[in-house]
């Protein structure tokens, strides 16, 4: 079933050169003024599993990210991360962790449901998703087994933001085009949006 599935050519995912598109990237639909903007932090409370490199990065701006922490969150750079790390070739080095998860949910999430690596990240003036891992900014877009596709959790029912409906008028080309683009470059991304509009045609 998935070596049917179209592969793009044009994306910067140097690790995944056969990354293929599955067929919740055309099926799938998000209601009428469905926006990622309108998060509340759901998807974020069992935490995120990375790259070690993107662990490697927090880790080395471990300052920093304290400076813009709140007080009662974990300021113990050693606590951050899970200790086991899974061979996962969805990641570009292969080799994946995940967050620690506090009664809030992700071990980087504050209070007000946001996440402090991205405002730390955008405090200092750095390109707000310098800090922030992949998987976070590409939800509720995925990569499983090498195919790209709408991740559907059980734990979030958001039709406002990040759920799939069943009546919907979007595709996730239109509502994720952010994270689309963050994922596959602007080349990938323009080829996945005639792909998709060409199926729909």
């Amino acid at each position: 079933m998935t070596n049917t599935l179209p592969i793009l050519q044009r994306h910067r995912l140097s690790h995944l050169r056969a990354l293929r598109v599955g067929q919740g990237m055309f099926s799938n639909k998000f209601a009428s003024g469905c926006s990622m903007t309108a998060c509340n932090a759901t998807c974020c409370q069992g935490g995120v599993t990375l790259d070690v490199a993107e662990r490697d990065v927090i880790l080395a701006h471990a300052d920093l990210i304290i400076r813009h922490m709140e007080p009662d969150q974990e300021r113990r750079a050693a606590a951050w991360f899970d200790h086991d790390v899974v061979n996962d070739p969805d990641f570009p080095s292969g080799v994946a962790v995940g967050t620690e998860v506090t009664d809030r949910g992700c071990v980087f999430l504050d209070r007000g449901g946001r996440c402090v690596l991205q405002k730390a990240a955008m405090a200092e003036g750095m390109p707000k998703f310098s800090l922030k891992p992949f998987f976070c900014v590409a939800f509720p877009i995925t990569i499983e087994h090498g195919v790209l596709e709408t991740d559907e959790p059980e734990f979030t029912d958001r039709p406002s933001c990040c759920s799939v409906v069943e009546s919907g008028s979007l595709s996730p080309v239109d509502v994720c085009a952010e994270e689309l683009e963050f994922m596959l470059g602007s080349e990938g991304f323009l080829e996945l949006r005639t792909l998709v509009a060409g199926r729909g045609a």
